[in-house]
């Protein structure tokens, strides 16, 4: 069951930083509505890709990311840890890629969803809420 969401956000002020995370579906909402908060109507946060899959292969993706990436990680502390640095956002992206198709998970990127952001969550949301209510 798709259950889970493991995103690349970039960087509002427009460096080459850019952070990895997960969330479950059902709170993909709050979490990029937790992002947006910060910085009020100046600028309209977003996920630069998402993916969808199990919780527990979602998971194993950040945790295997997490340590491929722990040269390039901006620091240690809280706040720092899940953002990668000195990558572009296409190599990023076929590090994504190439971990999921490494190791055989079952995860994807969400057909006609390429950013998500406020008014297109919905959409993501529901196509696979309602999935896994049926």
């Amino acid at each position: 069951m798709i259950d889970y969401v493991f995103y690349i956000k970039g960087s509002p002020l427009g460096n080459t930083a850019y952070k990895i995370g997960i969330s479950a579906l059902k709170h993909i909402g709050s979490r990029l509505g937790t992002y947006q908060n910060t910085y009020g109507p100046t600028y309209e946060e977003r996920f630069e890709q998402v993916w969808v899959g199990t919780e527990q292969e979602v998971r194993e993706l950040e945790r295997l990311l997490k340590i491929k990436f722990r040269h390039n990680m901006a620091g240690r502390t809280r706040g720092y840890t899940e953002w990668v640095k000195n990558l572009s956002y296409t190599e990023l992206f076929a590090e994504v890629e190439a971990t999921i198709k490494g190791l055989g998970l079952d995860i994807v990127i969400p057909v006609g969803v390429t950013k998500l952001f406020e008014h297109n969550i919905e959409q993501l949301t529901q196509t696979y809420l309602a999935e896994a209510d049926s």
